[in-house]
């Protein structure tokens, strides 16, 4: 998922400061050379050093928390934000690319100094509707348009629930799963579920 995530935003333009895996962060403040770091990987993620820039830095493993970004995503691990070192995170943006990577405690303090954290619950939620959207014929084979179709509903998505949270003054997770619980009944009628 990290991997995946570092292509796309590299390709939209943005800069990526920093990777993690389980050697260590590689980070520069300029950007990472991402197309050279996926290739220089091995079978399980494990990105060779050899191919590093100069002024590409080796820093610890856990050196990712802290890297000056808007926006962290941690994309691997499961509980890796707990209520100890989410005080490292500098981003104002935490985007939930793993299932539950930040625990519920360590979310409150992070909402509590302002930063928001996007619900794994949503951020993944495109790869599953691919798959459904494939399944029942609202996409077809051709990526160029299904990537267009995942864009505008992932938009009007996240776009729905900040919303909600912001006039609800609740958090995004809170706001997503009150939108799912909304849309429960267009998703059983779709599927032909019945009470």
């Amino acid at each position: 998922m990290g991997g995946a995530t570092a292509r796309f935003l590299a390709a939209a333009g943005l800069r990526v400061v920093a990777v993690a895996d389980v050697r260590g962060t590689i980070a520069h403040p300029d950007g990472l050379g991402i197309e050279a770091l996926l290739a220089a990987r091995d079978r399980h993620g494990t990105v060779d050093r050899g191919p590093l820039r100069p002024g590409d830095l080796e820093l610890p493993r856990d050196a990712w928390l802290s890297a000056d970004a808007e926006v962290l995503v941690p994309a691997a691990v499961s509980y890796a934000v707990d209520t100890a070192n989410q005080a490292r995170v500098r981003a104002r943006w935490v985007v939930e690319a793993a299932n539950m990577p930040v625990l519920p405690e360590a979310e409150e303090l992070l909402a509590a100094r302002g930063i928001t954290v996007l619900p794994d619950v949503v951020v993944n939620s495109a790869t599953n509707a691919w798959w459904w959207w494939t399944l029942f014929g609202d996409i077809g084979a051709d990526a160029q348009q299904a990537f267009a179709h995942i864009r505008r509903s992932m938009r009007s998505l996240v776009d729905d629930m900040l919303t909600r949270a912001e006039h609800g003054v609740t958090t995004p997770r809170a706001a997503a799963h009150a939108l799912a619980e909304d849309r429960l009944p267009l998703i059983a009628e779709r599927f032909g579920w019945y009470d």
